[in-house]
């Protein structure tokens, strides 16, 4: 996908299997909480130069609105992007092979009675620092994102309407969407 700068797309698969494997692998292990895309954003965009934001917060979009876990959407998009199919195959099973071998053991510890009350507390803990990471990714690509007026409105209803309103968010999305195209439609040409 081109950026709005106009630079071509980058070719799929310029990343090789195993770096996508072990970069998501050690994502899914590293990353906690609701906002886990901040990680994919530290590891892809800001410590790595795979990725520019704009193609990143093109993935996140995607994978936001495509039906299934975020997380794990985004996983096939980026991995797609950096390796193709083969990258879209190893950056999902990378990302829910670990995550999914530690919940196992969690639960078998949980279902014995076996997790203490400071290992909850620590789960707490961790929550709030994962708020902090996902405030810091939102902060970095805000500025992609919200490119001119009709951007920041479109964002700014979206955001009275679940946020303040509780309004149900399918029916926001269904509404945003068009409005959101139609909005950032092409100018008709000139005669």
């Amino acid at each position: 996908m081109a950026g709005e700068s106009g630079s071509s797309p980058r070719a799929v698969g310029r990343v090789r299997l195993s770096r996508i494997f072990l970069v998501f692998a050690w994502t899914s292990l590293t990353s906690i909480g609701g906002g886990r895309h901040a990680f994919f954003y530290d590891a892809l965009v800001a410590r790595r130069p795979w990725l520019r934001s704009d193609e990143f917060v093109q993935d996140l979009t995607l994978s936001q609105l495509a039906p299934g876990p975020t997380f794990s959407n985004l996983a096939v998009a980026l991995g797609f992007r950096l390796g193709g199919w083969r990258g879209a195959l190893g950056g999902a099973l990378a990302l829910v092979l670990p995550g999914a071998l530690i919940l196992l053991v969690l639960a078998a510890l949980y279902s014995r009675g076996a997790l203490s009350p400071t290992a909850v507390r620590a789960m707490h803990g961790m929550v709030a620092a994962v708020v902090g990471i996902v405030l810091v990714t939102t902060a970095r690509v805000v500025g992609v994102s919200l490119r001119g007026i009709r951007a920041v409105a479109i964002a700014a209803a979206v955001f009275v309407l679940v946020g303040v309103l509780h309004v149900n968010t399918a029916l926001v999305v269904a509404l945003a969407v068009p409005a959101s195209l139609w909005l950032h439609r092409a100018a008709p040409p000139r005669r």
